[in-house]
């Protein structure tokens, strides 16, 4: 019978050089299958080829040098070097120096922005905490704000995000350090991490592990943004610790655990759910050689585990109450409806997710992380494959495979694979994989007395040797690649100086997004909102909207396609109205002159209000707000509601810069008129 390491050793090598992916079907998958395929097509072609070039440098400098030896003494030396630091002040300095490269990057490679829109929705609701607001205010008409990953609560309007990582980020802005949160999390949780591995794996292993992850870009980019999982790895991080230093300890200590746990689900609470639970078994449950406790020490520690992560429960349940109607419901599944829940059918947008999507992501996250963990020619989760299939790793290294074991199978039964700036789902378990991998490679070379030094003589354990010499050099010297390129992208958009101290200034974004912001201030949910939009002419699903806020002043024609299917159906068409603006149009539908001053009114280009809300939300005593432009006529709940100068802020065109108007002015331009007069006619947009 295979060993149960040779078998997930397998299994990692058949993720990392098997083109799983391709078995996304994008007519099942959709657009987030499409994407996915792609990035983890060239992710695999990288690693592919990495690995020949790898092992064809490896075999030169065998075949030239010789034996790594060397490169084995260095690396001797500088091990005797790292461990004659004390445990703390080493982690401590390490935790220190990865919190300084992620400030850094998120200062002066994204310039303190969010860079997704989780970022800005999560942000936006941080302000109105920041407030002392559990919701953000909709003043005037509830449209003119509502952004995307959000929904309209008897309190305002709020993120579909979990508490912890958004009160951290509404404390960071009350003393205007948001974009600090995800540096000082990855930072403390990298300390952690070496404290944890240094009594589980050893003082090598576990230091030379935390110097890796500080180089890592994969760790230190998303760690730089305003993405929860920071905050999540983190909790993970202390469920660790806090687990190693209650074996043997008192209730107190296992209340920490508690504790520990409570911050990681309450701000992922599947990830932090499941990967708490795995951690936690690995530590506390005995090898078959030692008896296991008797049950009243079980019971009595579960209390003090609950007892310590009680406050936490507290919070995310009367969160979940007070925005979301019910303690055990959370905001993901209130804004896009059980569709967005775990197990395999069908997402929020239709796209199919079974069994085998479930293989296809899996192999695809596997691959990407492989080789994004460090930028490593030769992927990582290879390298740690193949030395399982070969020789068992190190007393204690389990605790870290249940780490990253967990958080993979966790996110296969989930139906959400995002990919930013690598597979950011597998984010949290970032730590367990750069620890694993660390003892593979301790594998390979071994100790440097005794029998190992007889056995590092053949050629195959020194190829392997310097094949991994080769791919850390080469991972840092590729590493700052990644972040240069990353680095290119414009990640913030601000709203020119008005010439007044307060100001109300109109974000003119896309016509969709008005349709969807009309649909969402009806109560209409997230999921039937994109579902209309995708599989419906523009101008039909602008009708219902009208006719839904206001039925006794607009009607709908026909009633609209909300089959829960991938993709669009084959009689829309799609219609660009200025640069990145598409809308789907049914071929030969007549088009009244609403839709076509809609249409008109996106020809000079459209900035999304997401990208600006969060830096000018209406909260109280904010001196520059915008708001959605919805028309002139939509336009005058929200004048009224903020009796100050207003403005129009125009995106001239892709490649121009945001122009700032008179609002009587940017009417004119847009709508032809401020008084809401019609141009123009014809029968399409």
């Amino acid at each position: 019978m295979v060993p149960t390491r040779r078998f997930i050793g397998a299994l990692l090598l058949l993720a990392a050089f098997a083109p799983l992916h391709r078995l996304l079907d994008p007519g099942r998958s959709g657009p987030a299958g499409s994407a996915t395929r792609a990035a983890a097509e060239a992710a695999w072609a990288l690693g592919v080829s990495g690995t020949l070039i790898v092992m064809t440098f490896s075999w030169v400098c065998l075949r030239v040098v010789g034996s790594p030896s060397p490169w084995r003494a260095s690396a001797a030396r500088i091990l005797e070097r790292l461990e004659a630091l004390s445990s703390t002040t080493f982690a401590i300095g390490v935790g220190i120096l990865v919190t300084v490269l992620a400030a850094s990057v998120a200062w002066f490679t994204f310039g303190g922005a969010p860079t997704s829109v989780d970022e800005m929705a999560q942000l936006l609701h941080a302000s109105a905490l920041a407030s002392g607001r559990m919701g953000l205010p909709l003043p005037g008409t509830d449209a003119a704000w509502i952004i995307q990953n959000g929904i309209v609560t008897e309190a305002g309007w709020a993120s579909i995000y979990p508490p912890a990582h958004t009160l951290l980020l509404a404390m960071g802005l009350r003393i205007g350090t948001a974009w600090l949160v995800g540096p000082v999390a990855i930072g403390a949780a990298t300390a952690l991490v070496i404290l944890s591995a240094e009594r589980v794996v050893g003082v090598g292993v576990a230091r030379v592990a935390g110097l890796l992850l500080a180089v890592s870009p994969f760790w230190i980019l998303i760690g730089a943004t305003h993405l929860s999982h920071s905050t999540a790895a983190l909790g993970l991080a202390l469920v660790l610790w806090t687990g190693l230093r209650a074996q043997g300890g008192g209730l107190s200590r296992w209340m920490a655990v508690g504790g520990a746990v409570g911050l990681a689900v309450a701000t992922r609470p599947w990830i932090g759910l499941a990967t708490s639970t795995a951690i936690l078994a690995a530590l506390v449950f005995p090898p078959a050689s030692r008896s296991p406790e008797p049950a009243p020490v079980w019971l009595t520690r579960f209390v003090a585990v609950g007892a310590g992560g009680a406050p936490f429960a507290a919070l995310l349940f009367l969160w979940n109450a007070h925005l979301f109607q019910s303690p055990g419901r959370l905001g993901y599944e209130a804004a896009f409806g059980p569709s967005h829940g775990l197990g395999f059918g069908s997402d929020p947008w239709g796209n199919l997710y079974g069994p085998l999507e479930a293989l296809a992501y899996t192999g695809a996250d596997l691959s990407q992380l492989g080789v994004r963990l460090l930028e490593s020619p030769l992927p990582l989760v290879a390298v740690i494959g193949a030395v399982l299939v070969w020789r068992p790793l190190r007393e204690g290294v389990g605790v870290f495979g249940a780490w990253a074991g967990a958080a993979v199978l966790a996110n296969a039964v989930y139906w959400h694979h995002g990919l930013h700036m690598g597979p950011r789902m597998l984010y949290e378990s970032a730590p367990a994989w750069m620890v694993l991998f660390v003892a593979a490679a301790t594998a390979v070379f071994g100790p440097t007395t005794g029998q190992a030094t007889a056995e590092f003589r053949s050629t195959p354990r020194r190829l392997a040797a310097w094949s991994i010499v080769v791919t850390i050099v080469a991972s840092l010297v590729l590493a700052p690649t990644t972040v240069r390129q990353v680095a290119r992208t414009q990640w913030r958009a601000t709203v020119p100086q008005p010439p007044t101290p307060e100001a109300l200034v109109f974000v003119h974004g896309s016509w969709p997004s008005r349709v969807a912001a009309r649909l969402a201030a009806s109560g209409m949910r997230r999921d039937s909102i994109e579902t209309a939009l995708r599989r419906n002419d523009v101008c039909a699903v602008d009708h219902h909207a009208r006719w839904r806020l206001d039925p006794a002043g607009a009607s709908t024609e026909a009633p609209l396609d909300f089959a829960p299917l991938p993709g669009s159906p084959v009689t829309l068409g799609s219609r660009v109205l200025s640069p990145g603006n598409i809308v789907r149009v049914a071929a030969g539908a007549p088009h009244d002159p609403t839709c076509i001053r809609e249409a008109r009114a996106d020809r000079l280009g459209v900035l999304e209000l997401e990208l600006l809300a969060w830096q000018y939300p209406p909260t109280a005593g904010a001196r520059l707000v915008v708001a959605r432009d919805l028309g002139p006529a939509a336009n005058v709940p929200v004048l009224l509601s903020f009796p100050r100068p207003a403005y129009v802020l125009v995106d001239p065109g892709a490649d121009g810069v945001p122009i700032l108007l008179e609002y009587a002015e940017g009417m004119e331009l847009l709508w032809g008129g401020a008084a809401g007069a019609i141009e123009g006619g014809g029968t399409s947009p």
